[in-house]
């Protein structure tokens, strides 16, 4: 079984943690890489399900995103509806609202807290709840068994203390006997944050999840939580091959490259292009960039590097001579394919500190090998990236240029016309 699977049964399976009245008054942790697809995870494994089971008991199951939030006051009255319309389901609109614009929004114009303005429909609503009995229904459904899910720490405001927020939490679990599932990065704090998180995290904390899928397990979560990437079945494989290359583990970069993906398909590409597709939006997601193609070049060792203008490349042309010669490192071999940057780097230097066998002497003058490290010192996440898009990965899906440059357009523009509308 997936460690996802086996984290989604400990959590909401039959007698779960998070079912178990046991653990009632407890906060809970979940904590991973940046990107890794906690979030993801929560609202398309979790949270639907769990929801379900909670309003069954008329209990409520809360998400909130910390996000823009920058009093705790603020984040009580937005779990205080959100708990009654999980119940009560009386004003989605509302809902909406609040989730995407936080209460002391201006653009909800709501009276709360004691600070009066312009109410509009939406800001009504929320104003008639603070002044009726709702509110005490609302904290109902949380006393003794309902949840509160807290998302987006590294997107608070700095206006939130963290002892402060980690004291409201700890109070609030203990005061409504209910759970609270805290999701973060794992290195979400720095400097002096990081050692009071350190501090309150150990007080406040009953129970710690670490959130780490595979490659495939996050792909196949993503894909399997819209039937939209069913058109994609075809080619499933292809992709997540395509994606496992990178190394990448980003839900936010799995979901752009499926709808990349899935709108080649809808309009009629060739299916050949897919891994290109997939691995050129990638690249474009990290470096803001695509790259002209280019045949390959027969060019099997750096015997070249530090002499300007020794050789001329396309793809590279406007980079320093020095990122062209490592770059063009074995385009035509399949074991240098294979290798990752380090290894580059390690020929590099290997190369750098050859000497003349006959003299004794290196090679290389100094002032050559000074420019070349300096060169892979200030450059050093471009070149690994061109490495590893450009030429180890680029080429395995073996296209013409006509159909590249069609995939680099689409990721570059964002517009994809259907293949028999293409602009000749």
């Amino acid at each position: 079984m997936s460690t996802l699977k086996v984290l989604k049964e400990y959590l909401v399976g039959k007698g779960g943690y998070l079912s178990n009245p046991d653990n009632n008054g407890k906060t809970v942790m979940l904590s991973g890489a940046w990107g890794s697809g906690k979030t993801h995870f929560w609202q398309k494994k979790i949270e639907e399900d769990l929801t379900k089971e909670l309003n069954e008991k008329n209990k409520a199951c809360v998400y909130v995103s910390l996000y823009g939030k920058d009093n705790i006051e603020a984040l009580k009255n937005e779990i205080l509806f959100k708990a009654y319309e999980s119940i009560k389901d009386e004003n989605k609109i509302a809902k909406r609202a609040i989730s995407a614009f936080g209460f002391g929004s201006r653009l909800l114009s709501v009276s709360v807290g004691g600070v009066r303005g312009n109410t509009g429909a939406v800001g009504d609503v929320v104003e008639n709840f603070f002044e009726s009995k709702k509110i005490n229904e609302a904290e109902s459904f949380l006393a003794d068994g309902g949840l509160i899910c807290l998302d987006d720490f590294e997107r608070k405001s700095k206006h939130i203390d963290l002892n402060d927020l980690f004291g409201f939490i700890a109070q609030l679990a203990i005061d409504m006997n209910c759970k609270i599932v805290i999701i973060l990065n794992s290195d979400v704090f720095e400097g002096e944050e990081a050692n009071v998180f350190k501090t309150v995290k150990e007080k406040t904390v009953n129970k710690f999840f670490y959130f780490e899928p595979t490659i495939e397990e996050l792909f196949n979560s993503i894909y399997s939580s819209d039937e939209k990437y069913e058109r994609l079945d075809d080619y499933r494989d292809e992709i997540l091959n395509a994606i496992k290359e990178t190394e990448e583990l980003t839900a936010r970069i799995y979901i752009q490259v499926l709808d990349n993906c899935l709108e080649w398909v809808d309009k009629g590409y060739d299916s050949i292009g897919l891994s290109s597709l997939a691995l050129t939006t990638i690249h474009f997601i990290l470096m803001h960039k695509v790259l002209d193609y280019s045949e390959e070049v027969e060019v099997s060792h750096l015997q070249y590097i530090g002499k300007p203008k020794s050789y001329e490349y396309t793809l590279l042309e406007d980079y320093h001579y020095v990122i062209q010669k490592m770059s063009i490192l074995g385009l035509n071999s399949i074991d240098y394919k294979e290798i990752k940057f380090n290894d580059v780097k390690l020929n590099i230097y290997s190369e750098l500190s050859r000497r003349n066998d006959e003299e004794g002497h290196d090679i290389y003058p100094d002032e050559t090998k000074k420019i070349v490290l300096q060169e892979l010192k200030n450059n050093e996440k471009e070149l690994s990236t061109i490495w590893k898009y450009g030429y180890r990965l680029y080429y395995m899906d073996r296209i013409d240029e006509t159909t590249y440059n069609n995939i680099a357009n689409f990721v570059k523009t964002g517009i994809l016309l259907k293949k028999d509308e293409e602009v000749q």
